[in-house]
């Protein structure tokens, strides 16, 4: 009880604080940017992947990385709908300063070394997932649990304390509701339901999967909460949701696993904190209208769809004429211009003074840095108007 109470009241301060930072208590357009988690000290980081197709940000075609899913994966293929549903009921998210509240489908799977052709480890499907982290509840109208090969092949049970078969599907339908509480799970054995469970199917190995942990009682397991997310971390950029007061590892870094479609991941595979999962949500603005979030833009105020950063400082080509990295675009990133004019540009990487990346730096480029002369690199979402762009903001 006390240590709920204290959860309770460092929620409470920390969503005021979050409050105070946005200026806003009402309801606001949000999206989810990432899912992580570790289930134990030595156990595998997991960047959770619950995205799909172009109309979602997603690549039409590999290489595929957080969050997107790879529909070529063996175990995505082979788990029915997964594909078209994420893409046919993508949830929407709103946040009021106290609750998100989800409308629609979050499928987030986990793969070993957050790999999009790795090998699954275990899969969450909810429907309509709401978030309260200051009165510690999370609901959802609809929950399922998939165990992925990787479980299977270490004999672990990862969704339910019975042998879920070769179909790995623990399905629990919204009417679950067993002895009183809407925590509690209605297991199924292969699609036959097991309540009251069979002794012989009902081996004593741990926890079961359900939206938030509820005690045994009443003809109910206990349920171990895959959402039991009660801290708001505080961020100027998201709203993070966390089982943990804290998600940094030892780099400070918490995006481990979002790699950008052009580099590798920004972070070190850290945070070395036990059984932690958090969801990180950014608001849904797009100043520039090039399809990226202002959170996650480097150039927020000038489209640039690509994101090309060929000096890899978090300011985009589009919008960083600062070619030598001194913080200001002058004289002397004037004559290392010079230099690479009518210099090929190889994309993704392409040559930093191709400020438009259309794969040569000429006279279209010369216009542009024209205009950057004089002027810092950015705006960039991701540095925060700061300079240099910290490691990992």
């Amino acid at each position: 009880m006390r240590t709920q109470f204290s959860r309770l009241i460092a929620a409470t301060i920390t969503a005021s604080s979050l409050l105070a930072a946005w200026g806003t208590a009402s309801a606001a357009p949000y999206v989810l940017v990432a899912v992580y988690s570790r289930s134990a000290p030595n156990g595998n980081h997991a960047a959770q992947f619950f995205k799909s197709g172009t109309a979602q940000g997603c690549p039409a075609a590999a290489p595929f990385r957080q969050p997107c899913y790879n529909p070529a994966n063996a175990w995505v293929s082979s788990v029915p709908t997964l594909i078209a549903d994420v893409q046919a009921n993508p949830a929407t998210w709103d946040w009021n300063g106290t609750t998100m509240t989800g409308t629609g489908l979050l499928w987030t799977t986990a793969f070993n070394g957050s790999n999009a052709n790795g090998t699954a480890v275990l899969s969450f499907r909810a429907t309509n997932l709401t978030v309260t982290p200051t009165t510690t509840t999370a609901t959802a109208t609809a929950f399922n649990c998939y165990e992925g090969t990787f479980l299977s092949s270490v004999n672990v049970n990862g969704c339910s304390n019975v042998d879920l078969g070769n179909n790995g599907l623990f399905e629990s339908p919204v009417t679950y509701n067993i002895g009183g509480s809407a925590n509690c799970i209605d297991r199924q054995l292969n699609g036959n339901p097991q309540d009251p469970p069979n002794p012989a199917d009902d081996a004593p190995l741990g926890e079961v999967r359900g939206v938030a942990t509820a005690a045994a009682g009443g003809g109910c397991d206990a349920v171990a909460g895959t959402y039991d997310l009660w801290y708001l971390v505080p961020n100027p950029r998201f709203v993070i949701l966390s089982n943990q007061p804290t998600v940094y590892g030892s780099d400070g870094c918490y995006m481990f696993g979002r790699a950008s479609q052009l580099g590798a991941t920004p972070c070190a595979p850290d945070p070395a904190l036990a059984d932690i999962s958090y969801y990180i949500f950014a608001p849904q603005v797009d100043t520039d209208g090039d399809g990226v979030i202002d959170a996650l833009d480097n150039c927020r105020l000038v489209a640039n769809p690509n994101q090309a950063d060929s000096n890899n400082d978090g300011y985009g080509n589009r919008c960083d004429g600062d070619l030598n990295n001194n913080g200001a675009t002058n004289a002397q990133d004037t004559a290392l211009y010079r230099q690479q004019l009518g210099q090929p540009s190889v994309a993704p990487t392409y040559n930093a003074a191709d400020i438009n990346t259309n794969g040569s730096v000429n006279a279209q480029d010369t216009a542009l840095f024209r205009g950057l002369l004089g002027v810092a690199p950015g705006p960039s979402g991701i540095c925060l108007n700061t300079y240099p762009c910290p490691a990992h903001p």
